[in-house]
C-alpha cells in the first residue's frame, strides 16, 4: 500500500524536482501541498507548487498557502540558485487551479487528524508551518508516523554559512521546535545531499532526444539546465529536496544513526548549526567552597532523529533519472 505523504514544500527548483519524483512513484500516494517562505516569497512558491501540479496533470492535490515569513527573523530567499521566479528559466503556464482556503498549517493539522498514525509529512523548506502547527496543537508531532526533514547540516559545512543549512539557516526557531515535537523524524540534510550530485554533463544528450521525453523528462530537463549551470564550471546540482522523498521511495538507499539534534538560536555565528551527538558526558560537580570541582561523570544517551550519514548516492541518481523521464 503506497505511504500517504503531505509535502511541505518552499518550491524552487529543487522542491519541484521533488514534487514530480513523488508524483511518479508508486511507493507513496500526494494527499496535499503545503507552502512556505524559502527559496522565494510564499505567494511565489504557491504559485510555483500550482504550476507544477498542473503541469503534471495533478491538479486534483489541494496546495494549502502557508507562512509568509519565518516565526523571529528576515527572510532570506535564494534566487542565485533558483532564478527570479523559483523555477529557473522555466515558464509555465498560470495555473486554473488555486489555493484551497485553508492554511498550511491547519491542513497539516488537518491531515495529521485525519490519517492519524499514517501520515508522512515530507518537509524540504524552513520549518516554519510545521512549528505553526505545533502551537496550535502541541500533539501535532506525535499523531505523525513519520516526519522526514530535509535539513540540517550534522558533521559537514553549512550551505549558507560555514555551519548552517539553508532551511535551518532562515528559521532556526522552528527548526528547534520542530525537532523536539516527538514525531519520529529522519534528517536528511547535507551530509547525503551534498553527496547526491546530477552533472549537467550526463543529461545533456537528452537535448537531441526531447520529442522521446514525456512532459515531466522536459519540464525536469529544463529545471536542471538552470540548476545544474548555476553551480559553475562542474555543471552539478546537489538533489537535496528529492532525496528527502528518495528516502521515503526507499530507506535502504541511506545509514543512519540515532542521535540528539538541537538548532542554535542564539549565537551571532552560530545561527542555524545543527548540533547533533549520540552520547553527552555530564560532569558531577561538587561544591568546595570557594570553587567547583568535577568529581565523576554521568553519560546520557538521549535522541529524537534518525541523522543520515551515508547515502548510496549513484542508485539514488539512477532512481531519480528513471522515475522523472531523464532517459532515453
Amino acid at each position: 500500500m503506497a505511504e500517504k505523504i503531505v509535502l511541505d514544500v518552499d518550491t524552487g527548483v529543487d522542491d519541484a524536482l521533488a514534487i514530480l519524483l513523488a508524483l511518479n512513484s508508486p511507493e507513496v500516494e500526494v494527499l496535499a501541498c503545503t507552502t512556505v517562505a524559502g527559496n522565494v516569497t510564499v505567494d511565489q512558491t504557491t504559485l510555483n507548487t500550482l504550476m507544477v501540479l498542473e503541469a503534471a496533470g495533478r491538479s486534483d492535490i489541494p496546495v494549502a498557502k502557508g507562512a509568509t515569513r519565518p516565526l523571529a527573523r528576515r527572510l532570506t530567499t535564494a534566487t542565485y540558485f533558483h532564478g527570479p521566479t523559483g523555477l529557473g528559466r522555466v515558464e509555465l503556464p498560470a495555473p486554473t487551479i488555486s489555493p484551497v482556503e485553508v492554511d498550511g498549517p491547519h491542513m497539516l493539522l488537518n491531515m495529521a487528524n485525519r490519517f492519524a498514525g499514517e501520515l508522512t509529512v515530507v518537509a524540504v523548506g524552513p520549518l516554519t508551518n510545521l512549528a505553526l502547527a505545533l502551537l496550535i496543537d502541541p500533539d501535532f508531532g506525535r499523531k505523525l508516523k513519520r516526519l522526514v526533514i530535509m535539513g540540517g547540516a550534522v558533521r559537514t559545512q553549512g550551505n549558507i554559512t560555514p555551519v548552517a543549512e539553508a532551511n535551518f539557516y532562515n528559521d532556526p526557531e522552528a527548526a528547534q521546535a520542530v525537532l523536539h515535537c516527538g514525531a519520529p523524524i529522519t534528517l536528511v540534510g547535507l551530509d547525503v545531499t551534498h553527496q547526491s550530485v546530477i552533472y549537467w554533463n550526463d543529461i545533456a544528450f537528452l537535448d537531441d532526444h526531447l520529442a522521446t521525453l514525456s512532459p515531466t523528462g522536459r519540464l525536469s530537463l529544463e529545471l536542471l539546465r538552470f540548476y545544474t549551470q548555476c553551480y559553475g564550471a562542474t555543471g552539478g546540482a546537489h538533489l537535496h529536496d528529492p532525496l528527502a522523498v528518495g528516502v521515503v521511495l526507499q530507506p535502504d538507499l541511506v545509514t543512519t544513526e540515532r542521535m540528539q539534534v538541537d538548532i542554535e538560536t542564539h549565537g551571532r555565528l552560530t545561527r542555524g548549526q545543527s548540533v547533533g551527538y549520540s552520547h553527552l558526558n555530564i560532569d558531577l560537580i561538587e561544591d568546595k567552597g570557594d570553587y567547583d570541582d568535577a568529581i565523576g561523570i554521568r553519560v546520557e544517551h538521549p535522541s529524537n532523529a534518525e541523522v543520515c550519514l551515508e547515502v548510496k548516492a549513484d542508485e539514488f541518481v539512477q532512481i531519480f533519472r528513471e522515475r522523472l523521464g531523464l532517459k532515453v
